[in-house]
């Protein structure tokens, strides 16, 4: 019963800390708490369960570990994980605004898959030798590789952020399937490493490196995105104060503003109302970026939010 209670805390804590982590890193227009766990969800129960379908139909014609896990297991994991990507991008366009979406989404769904697989992982591993061996498991893959899943589907989200936001229509074709063809290729060679690093300690370094590119890559791009929608916000509600926003409220939109991830309820009105400048912001850069003729009712989206703004104000 301890054990059993260790291990959920070593599964559920850190899981909780790096799902924080990367909501927090979505500081401008934070996607709704009711979606993200949705993906969180998809990556826990159907996109693990499908792939141990999956895996297990293909294990015994196969017979060859190696080839299972740096192969067929990435391709299977990774489309069952995008696959609520995708849904998301395609039903629920209006909360897919570009790059650093994707990459949240993709990031959750990683999170949610990473926590049921390590759980599984700890059962095994404290079976085996002990809590010794549960240490030792626990420190591989939730520190040293913790946040693999995570950058593995964020590749597929970057991937669809990207052809949400091309105004060229073979681009928005071809950015989804690189997306996840990068996932696949670094989960592929994670594995890889990982099966061989009993008999060869370079499998663990390729593993470390690959851990080490996905994460400044993943950095990397949140940095840029933070720029590109800072950048927006000044650019796009600059002809909006006096009108829609209020100077002090410009002026806090391109300050130091961050959405915040907890607020007291004597805050909520303030807050609420420039996440709506920020969606102001956005879906005026995109319209005009990429025009009526991708997104016909984005005219009407920000006529609804500048009517929303107004009331509030008044």
């Amino acid at each position: 019963m301890l054990a059993l209670f260790i291990i959920l805390i070593a599964t559920i804590v850190p899981t909780y800390l790096y799902v924080r982590l990367f909501y927090w890193a979505d500081c401008y227009e934070r996607e709704p708490r009711w979606l993200i766990a949705i993906a969180f969800m998809w990556g826990a129960l159907p996109a693990i369960i499908a792939s141990l379908i999956g895996e297990m139909v293909l294990a015994s014609p196969l017979g060859n570990g190696l080839i299972e896990d740096a192969l067929f297991a990435p391709v299977i994991e990774e489309v069952t994980k995008g696959f609520a990507l995708l849904l998301i991008f395609w039903f629920i366009r209006r909360e897919f605004d570009g790059v650093l979406d994707g990459l949240i989404y993709g990031s959750m769904i990683g999170f949610g898959f990473a926590m049921v697989e390590n759980f599984l992982y700890f059962i095994g591993a404290y079976d085996h030798g002990g809590f010794g061996n549960l240490t030792i498991i626990f420190f591989l893959r939730t520190v040293l590789f913790g946040l693999n899943h995570a950058f593995f589907t964020s590749f597929s989200g970057i991937g669809l952020g990207l052809a949400r936001e091309s105004k060229n229509w073979l681009a928005r074709w071809i950015w989804p399937p690189i997306g996840l063809l990068f996932a696949v290729i670094a989960h592929s060679l994670h594995n890889f490493g990982a099966s061989i690093a009993e008999q060869n300690g370079l499998g663990l370094l390729l593993s470390l490196l690959v851990a080490m590119v996905g994460f400044f890559v993943v950095l990397l791009t949140i940095l840029l995105a933070w720029r590109y929608e800072r950048n927006s916000i000044r650019t796009e509600l600059i002809e909006e104060v006096g009108t829609t926003i209020t100077a002090q409220e410009y002026a806090t939109l391109i300050g130091r503003w961050r959405n915040p991830v907890r607020r007291p309820k004597s805050e909520w009105a303030a807050a609420n109302r420039l996440q709506l400048c920020v969606e102001l912001a956005l879906y005026k850069h995109r319209l005009r970026r990429l025009g009526d003729s991708w997104e016909p009712g984005l005219a009407n989206e920000i006529s609804r939010i500048r009517a929303q703004l107004a009331t509030a104000q008044a």
